[in-house]
């Protein structure tokens, strides 16, 4: 008897999902278009181009960075299943690694979640903030090592796009991005909250797709 009512949950939580409307998050939607429930989806496999290994090398210095996309994540402060884009990063300077994010779990279950060690932080490195255009994506940057969370572009510098063939979405091919990191507004009232303006991360730079 248990079996079969769990079953009933499962394929009635299944059967919701089914039926949550379909928003196009690479679409100019408004918030009208946002209700409870409703699913931000990658429709047209948007985030493809940025998905993959990114790496930018001075000497031995190396930034490495990966995009992954997680599926129908639930959001409980929207109250909405959404496509993420997400990224792990891992620096290396002078030959040391400094930080390294790489073999982080990041899924539907945890992508929104409170880091471990650092709780001032998500768990996830690198969070998709706002999908642009298929050269352009905002993004939240977790700063581990300075304790801070801040704005993150990076831009596609050289995409070519290809028209879809049939029922196929279309293909991408692209080498290159520019990273730039930004601080946000920080409230620090006679030094009570000291912040530093620096990235533990080089800023400003290109890094080339693997």
């Amino acid at each position: 008897m248990k079996n079969i009512i769990l079953t009933l949950i499962i394929l009635f939580t299944l059967s919701c999902k089914a039926q949550s409307p379909i928003v196009n998050i690479a679409s100019d939607y408004d918030s009208d278009d946002i209700v409870d429930g409703c699913y931000l989806k990658d429709v047209n496999n948007s985030f493809a181009p940025f998905i993959g290994t990114w790496q930018w090398t001075n000497g031995t210095d190396t930034l490495t960075i990966v995009f992954e996309k997680v599926t129908m994540a639930y959001s409980d402060l929207s109250e909405i299943y959404t496509d993420e884009l997400v990224g792990k990063y891992k620096y290396v300077a002078n030959g040391v690694e400094i930080i390294n994010t790489l073999n982080y779990n990041i899924n539907a279950n945890n992508v929104f979640g409170v880091h471990p060690t650092y709780t001032q932080n998500g768990i996830t490195p690198i969070l998709g903030a706002r999908y642009h255009n298929e050269n352009y994506g905002s993004f939240h940057f977790r700063d581990y090592l300075k304790d801070k969370s801040e704005k993150m572009k990076f831009e596609l510098l050289d995409l070519v796009t290809n028209p879809p063939l049939g029922n196929n979405p279309p293909t991408y091919s692209v080498s290159q991005a520019k990273l730039i990191l930004q601080n946000g507004e920080h409230w620090n009232i006679n030094g009570q909250n000291p912040r530093d303006p620096e990235f533990t991360i080089p800023n400003n730079i290109t890094l080339t797709k693997q």
